[in-house]
């Protein structure tokens, strides 16, 4: 599997990863690492939130170094993988949740700035823009069941929509029609509820 990503410099560079079997993920640009006294350097390597077809195998397997060649996990596809193509493709212990270790990747991810549109990282393989579906659902009246479209209050009471404000409610109602025999709703020309 291949994935190209513009450096910050603007020079393309390709990810290679067809021995770590990562299906799809997302890839995290990294320009900068710590060195000994806490200061940064120049180092650009990524980082991958992704999902491995088969699983990993032997995550936390205690192979000596020389039997993890042919251990039939992931530790052995490291060793046999760099030996062939010199990239060090690892996987990392088990995290406490998902989304904390992509907060903390994404926290000191590099950016392009010299972009309309910058992205802190790619989305691929099964994971990609092309191959997400996602499904519109339609949002249901828990009474009638029909669908609920978008309104215009035409009324004279005032809606107060600040959340802080003392007046807030959480569900305004008013009748259908006025006191003077006008319509206080009506349906919006243009988008839905929800």
């Amino acid at each position: 599997m291949l994935s190209d990503a513009k450096m910050l410099d603007g020079t393309e560079t390709t990810f290679i990863s067809p021995k770590s079997d990562a299906i799809g993920g997302c890839l995290i640009f990294h320009g900068f690492r710590f060195n000994d006294v806490r200061l940064w350097y120049w180092s650009p390597h990524f980082h991958v939130l992704g999902v491995i077809k088969g699983g990993c195998g032997c995550r936390n397997c205690n192979h000596e170094r020389g039997d993890r060649r042919s251990c039939s996990g992931f530790n052995g596809r490291e060793v046999r993988g760099f030996e062939k193509d010199g990239y060090i493709v690892k996987v990392m212990g088990e995290r406490k949740t998902i989304f904390g270790t992509a907060w903390y990747q994404l926290n000191h991810s590099t950016i392009r700035t010299n972009v309309k549109r910058p992205h802190a990282c790619t989305w691929f393989g099964v994971c990609s823009y092309r191959k997400v579906k996602v499904e519109k659902r339609k949002s249901l009246c828990p009474i009638c069941g029909e669908e609920l479209v978008k309104l215009h209050y035409l009324g004279v009471r005032h809606i107060v929509k600040e959340r802080d404000s003392p007046d807030y409610v959480g569900s305004f109602i008013d009748d259908l029609i006025g006191s003077d025999g006008s319509p206080n709703w009506c349906e919006a020309h243009s988008g839905s509820y929800g």
